[in-house]
């Protein structure tokens, strides 16, 4: 059987929900994959009070990241959970599981000149501060991991 070669950015857009949704399982979370080009989100996953939608976002080392450290999302497509996931060169895989909310609370807002007022970038900088570090690794699903992490000196995460 022959197969037909994909894009890189299909490739590691799928490898990305598949690793998040063994994540969730290794969580102890129920999650699936939604159908390809499904609207708005990538994964369903159930938290115990419901299924929540879940948008996963892959970004990857390479020339083009080291020159714009972002994360994009187009703020129309409204899902529950955003899933930032890099993949370095070397070293671990990376990720921020977020109340979309927060990570559009957090994005840069379009200017009145921006062609696309609809798209919303995430710096790889807010990440790794807080209040957004502490989503790192939130397999959980945790609404507010930081607080978490003042109350207690475990580790978030997985």
């Amino acid at each position: 059987m022959a197969t037909t070669a994909r894009s890189s950015t299909k490739l590691l857009g799928d490898a990305g929900e598949h690793y998040a949704l063994s994540q969730f399982s290794f969580a102890g979370k129920y999650a699936a994959k939604m159908p390809d080009n499904w609207e708005a989100y990538d994964l369903a996953v159930e938290t115990g009070s419901g299924l929540v939608r879940v948008s996963v976002k892959t970004r990857s080392e390479s020339e083009g990241w080291k020159t714009s450290r972002w994360f994009n999302f187009d703020d129309r497509k409204q899902c529950d959970w955003v899933v930032l996931i890099f993949k370095p060169n070397t070293g671990t895989v990376r990720s921020w599981i977020m109340p979309y909310v927060v990570a559009k609370a957090h994005a840069n807002v379009p200017g009145p000149d921006r062609k696309s007022a609809w798209f919303r970038d995430l710096s790889w900088s807010r990440l790794n501060k807080l209040p957004l570090s502490a989503f790192e690794n939130n397999w959980s699903l945790v609404d507010n991991p930081h607080e978490r992490q003042s109350s207690s000196s475990a580790p978030a995460g997985v």
